[in-house]
Order: C-alpha cells, then structure tokens, then sequence
C-alpha cells in the first residue's frame, strides 16, 4: 500500500513538471518566431488535460484498476464527445507542428492546403493566406500539414526563364552572342548563379533557346520584362527579328480562271 502510495505522489508530481516544461518549451519555440503566443490559457487548458489523463491511467495502473467499466459507463456520450474534439484537437496539435518547425513564417509566399499567396499569421487552429488576387482564405492547420509546402521564395533569388524564338536563317553563334550582351548589360539579372542559354527545338517557323537566369525577389516581375524588352532590341538592332507562324495562301491558275469566269456570269 505504501509503495503505491509513493508511486502515486511521484506520478503527480512528474506529470506537473512535465507539463510546466512543456508549456515552457512552446513559450520558448514561439519567441524564437519573434511572435508572442496566442491563446495561452487553451494551450494551457489542452496540454494539461493531455498530459492528466496519461497520469490517471499511470495511477490506475499502479493501483490495479481497470479502464474498461469507465470506459463502458461513459458509453456513447464519450463517443460522441470524441468525435467532436477530433477536428479541433488535430488542427490545435498541427499548429503546435507549424510553430515549433518553422514550416510556415508570417510574411512568406507560399502554397500551402492548395492555396498560393502570402501568409498573414498562423494561429493554433488556422492558417490565414492572403492570395495573389486579394482573398483572405483560412485554412485549418491540419489541411496544412498534412498537404505539401511550397515555398515560392526559400532565398532571395529566384530562376527566371524566357523563350527566344530566331529564324533558320539567322547565325545561331551571333544569336548566343547576343542573348549574352543582354544578360550581362541588365542590371537585374544576377550574375551568381550564373545565366545559362539553352537550346530548346527546331519549331516549325523558328529555332527556339530558353534563357535561364537569376532575379533577386525585388526585381522578380520588372527583371523579366527588362530583359524581354532589352534581347529584342538587341536582336533588331542585328538585324534579326523574332519569327512568328503565318499562313500564306496560293491559288493555282485554274482555280482563278474559273472563279473570274463563274464571277462574270453571275454579273451578266
């Protein structure tokens, strides 16, 4: 009797410092975010609720009890209870994971639970993202972290590319040249990584390279319509202009003559 007794009071008095641990690493992991944590009494409420109940069925244990006639008088109303904190409880522990693993930072743009855009704040039950159009989506933390993460901006730089079709009778030496002369004369291309002129395919109206190149996240829009503009500029002033499809039509002789002669009698 003594023995559990002592088990008892240490059980209690382990699951206290446990909990108290616990609720300080989750201060400490949020702070090192720059953030202040929110809801601190239900973070409080549910790690302690998580944290007794593995006590209690440690001192049952120890006692020799068994769960299963609480189990069996709670009945359905346990289950229904269940059923309804299983959502809640799964976003509030995902967004515990979202917070201590850094996987999604307040001003970063990203897609996350399929939505693409910036992210305004992460809460313990939700994720807001402000999309590239404006709307403002609340996502639960689950769908977040059981869903891929992209991150659109990881450093800041970015690979940019553009499509330059020439036609076949331009010097392709004198086009690579070019393409170079135009990446090294844009201030926002930057130099490290290094640009890359690649060739792509012979198209039906135009032999095709892709341009592959770094902007910085500032310049990430403005640094590709720069240097759009400045490649064709260049090509121009060689004399080189970008081809396009075109559909020429030919009649034969015969054909005219009859549509002439059909004309006429029409008229007549």
């Amino acid at each position: 009797m003594l023995a559990k007794l002592i088990l008892t009071a240490v059980t209690v008095v382990v699951s206290y410092l446990v909990f108290k641990w616990l609720f300080k690493l989750i201060e400490k992991s949020v702070e090192k975010l720059g953030k202040e944590l929110q809801m601190r009494n239900t973070i409080r409420f549910f790690l302690g609720l998580i944290i007794s109940v593995i006590a209690v069925m440690i001192i049952l244990d120890i006692w020799d009890l068994s769960l299963a006639p609480l189990l069996a008088g709670v009945g359905i109303g346990g289950l229904v209870i269940g059923l309804a904190l299983q959502e809640p409880l799964a976003n509030f522990f995902s967004g515990l994971f979202l917070l201590v693993s850094r996987a999604v930072k307040e001003g970063e743009a990203l897609e996350a639970g399929g939505v693409s855009g910036t992210v305004e704040v992460v809460n313990l039950n939700h994720t807001v993202i402000r999309t590239w159009d404006g709307r403002r989506v609340m996502i639960p933390n689950k769908a977040v972290w059981n869903d891929k993460i992209i991150h659109f901006w990881p450093s800041n730089v970015r690979r940019q590319e553009i499509v330059v079709g020439v036609p076949y009778s331009a010097d392709l030496r004198k086009v690579v040249e070019i393409f170079q002369k135009a990446l090294e004369d844009e201030e926002t291309v930057e130099k490290d990584p290094a640009p890359a002129i690649v060739f792509s395919a012979f198209n039906s109206s135009s032999i095709d390279f892709i341009i592959r190149f770094w902007v910085n996240r500032d310049n990430f829009f403005e640094g590709v319509k720069r240097l759009a503009f400045r490649i064709k500029d260049y090509l121009e002033k060689e004399g080189i202009y970008i081809p396009f499809p075109q559909l020429d039509v030919h009649f034969d002789e015969e054909f005219i003559r009859v549509w002439k002669h059909e004309g006429s009698e029409n008229k007549s």
